[in-house]
């Protein structure tokens, strides 16, 4: 039997149909109201955080994936005001807003929460590109000025007097005031699956939500690692989507449904963008050389029974040493509800949940 309590986290659907690239999958859009339910939901049960993503535009093809979106700081300030318990995640990129601007934001949140906010730092994506707010070669120095900007905001959350010139930001005896009310600033959290990122998570940041995969076991403890070598600790969390069938077979059953409806110009728009040619046939490539990973967007696919889902989660707990898992949904209320009824039972029964 484990002897940790294992973190549960909902990936909030922020954007249309969540994690499944199909027609065939639940769909909805995302609004506040289903936030809230999801969030309501997640905090009866017993679940510890939600977490939303930054995403500002789709990857279009039939389905329009993911082309609506709600912003994730404002979301959180609204779903501050209805939960009590639960720690609320947002994210921000910071090449999108300036040190000075974040810093107020997030003050101002965790107030109205009560300190429980984190954030979780988006450090690059494709759509800044079409934005016009991508510098050329970002992707070369984008953790050098990442930290110069989580240096800024760390010290202005210190409440000092900041003159700072650097190589991409200049303050003049700036100050900004109140603190937070988490000391001395909210979690900060990094999603990657990088050497370097795994380095700057390990001196900057608190959580880090790396990949669930064949690596599961090695990942968390290089994080880990990393973070020891430097005097620190971080927690560390995966992100998996979940396919829940009453037993493994059924689970299957679901994906192969899912499977039928997938749009393989999504595909070929998520896991090989630049590709020039025919994009439907690249994407139908795709979904069966990789399957069954291209039915969900960058997301490990949890598929099986109750004792199937319950075994994976111990693995990671106990073996892979990490710390909580960040599940997203087909239904995420449907999802929540059988996860509570079937799941958590046997989590409790192996010691991982309270």
């Amino acid at each position: 039997m484990a002897t940790k309590e294992f973190k549960l986290g909902v990936f909030l659907p922020v954007g249309n149909n969540g994690w499944i690239m199909s027609s065939t999958s639940p769909q909805y859009l995302p609004t506040y109201q289903l936030n809230r339910d999801v969030s309501l939901l997640a905090e009866e049960i017993g679940f510890d955080y939600v977490f939303s993503m930054a995403k500002w535009s789709g990857y279009g093809g039939d389905i329009r994936y993911w082309d609506f979106s709600i912003e994730s700081f404002t979301l959180m300030s609204a779903l501050a005001a209805v939960t009590k318990r639960l720690r609320l995640i947002a994210s921000v990129a910071p090449i999108l807003i300036h040190p000075t601007i974040l810093t107020k934001m997030a003050v101002t949140l965790d107030d109205i929460s009560g300190g429980r906010l984190g954030i979780n730092i988006v450090s690059s994506d494709h759509e800044y590109l079409k934005m016009g707010l991508y510098p050329e070669n970002f992707d070369d120095f984008r953790h050098e000025y990442i930290d110069e900007w989580l240096t800024i905001c760390k010290r202005l959350w210190a409440s000092e007097k900041v003159d700072f010139s650097g190589k991409y930001f200049t303050l003049n005896g700036y100050e900004s005031h109140p603190q937070p009310l988490q000391q001395p600033w909210p979690s900060l959290v990094y999603a990657t699956s990088s050497d370097g990122g795994y380095k700057f998570l390990a001196e900057h940041c608190n959580e880090a939500f790396v990949r669930a995969d064949e690596l599961r076991n090695d990942a968390s403890k290089t994080v880990k690692r990393l973070a020891a070598e430097r005097g620190r600790t971080v927690k560390t969390q995966a992100h998996v989507c979940l396919i829940q069938g009453e037993t493994d077979e059924d689970a299957q059953r679901i994906l192969q449904q899912y499977k039928s409806g997938v749009d393989p110009v999504t595909v070929t728009n998520v896991y090989d963008m630049w590709y020039e040619g025919d994009r439907a046939a690249r994407g139908r490539e795709i979904l069966e050389e990789r399957f069954p990973r291209p039915v969900f967007y960058h997301s490990f696919p949890l598929i099986g029974g109750p004792e199937t889902i319950a075994d994976f989660i111990e693995d990671m707990a106990v073996n892979g040493d990490f710390d909580g898992m960040l599940f997203s949904f087909p239904d995420f209320i449907d999802g929540l509800q059988k996860f509570d009824r079937h799941v958590s039972p046997l989590l409790r029964k192996r010691g991982l949940r309270p």
